[in-house]
């Protein structure tokens, strides 16, 4: 296989050229989308660090936490 053969063409990628956005979608586990605009040679790493920072939760002064002891099952198996 010569090295012609190894790489893909311009021609392979269409109308994508090298530096172009592609736009790409992340599905939270609770449905939630966040849309990201990213060039094509951007690594996915990048974009895992970007998605992954803390967000601000919004709260302000005398909000309350409610914490709740996890409960598992239904019944008793006496």
């Amino acid at each position: 296989m010569s090295d012609q053969e190894a790489k893909p063409s311009t021609e392979d990628l269409g109308d994508k050229k090298e530096g172009e956005y592609i736009k790409l979608k992340v599905i939270g586990q609770d449905s939630s989308e966040i849309h990201f605009k990213v060039k094509m040679t951007t690594h996915l790493k990048k974009l895992l660090e970007s998605y992954c920072q803390r967000q601000e939760l919004g709260m302000e002064e005398e909000d309350v936490i409610e914490v709740y002891q996890e409960q598992t099952g239904g019944h008793s198996t006496v």
